[in-house]
């Protein structure tokens, strides 16, 4: 498939939270996109915005897709591809899936029509910061060639940044990008219990927090350097910085983040 000034069409089956900020973010970057739900309620929200179309009829919404995308619950998404397939002709589109623990193999057979061809698949897994266009997105495919991938990255990443990652190692990277937005969170909240032991107030600590957590993830957009050449930077010898460090370390701060991520494996 060719991706060519983003004339490619996408469909979106399924316009919940993921589903309709994926299909925003696409829009906004000029990309057509049809967005299926089977019933009106959650495409109310989405009615009116250009580059959507948005439809309760499958096949409208699959008719000349480049790319079908699954953003629906995960015990739905076989029987939803197995509709689907019944639908394509003899060119059907790119098919990929959002659910976390649909394999590419289980995807592909359930697109599988009734002469036995398959679509090329791919598993696309976002987080819930996909909402406000920052989520970490997961990729990975089957019967699609690099440079496919390659354009499939830079076509999901307005919502956020495409890592591809291979199949077998999903669970872990799922580990860092999924479950890490409540460890991330949990980090905040803690940041919130000691800015009010201190005499600031909740929401000066949280703003606080917040405003900390998007500055280094922009220093690590921006630069290269290991995260520990980036802590010695503000790190003076003999500094409150340091003190902090040690402290927390004496606690079980690195151990107890690596313990929670591999519990995750669990």
């Amino acid at each position: 498939m060719e991706f060519i000034n983003n004339k490619v069409k996408i469909c979106v089956v399924g316009a919940g939270n993921i589903g309709s900020a994926m299909a925003l973010g696409l829009a906004k970057s000029g990309v057509h996109v049809s967005v299926y739900n089977r019933s009106e309620g959650r495409l109310k929200a989405l009615a009116g915005i250009a580059g959507l179309n948005c439809t309760t009829s499958l096949p409208e919404a699959l008719e000349a897709c480049d790319i079908a995308l699954i953003c629906v619950e995960g015990d739905a998404v076989l029987p939803v591809a197995r509709n689907m397939a019944a639908l394509f002709g003899h060119r059907p589109p790119m098919v990929g899936s959002c659910a976390a623990a649909i394999s590419l193999s289980e995807l592909s057979e359930a697109l599988t029509g009734s002469e036995g061809e398959r679509p090329a698949v791919f598993r696309l897994l976002p987080n819930i910061a996909a909402t406000v266009g920052r989520s970490a997105n997961l990729l990975c495919g089957s019967g699609i060639s690099a440079a496919c991938l390659d354009e499939l990255k830079k076509l999901f990443s307005c919502t956020g940044a495409t890592v591809e990652v291979p199949e077998r190692l999903f669970p872990a990277a799922m580990a860092l990008s999924s479950c890490g937005i409540a460890y991330a969170l949990r980090y905040v909240r803690a940041n919130m219990l000691a800015g009010v032991q201190m005499g600031l107030s909740p929401e000066a600590a949280r703003e606080l927090a917040s405003a900390v957590l998007a500055g280094t993830s922009k220093l690590l957009e921006v630069d290269s350097a290991h995260p520990e050449a980036l802590i010695d930077r503000v790190t003076t010898p003999g500094g409150v910085t340091i003190r902090g460090l040690n402290a927390m370390e004496d606690g079980g701060f690195s151990a107890a983040i690596v313990s929670g991520l591999l519990a995750t494996l669990k």
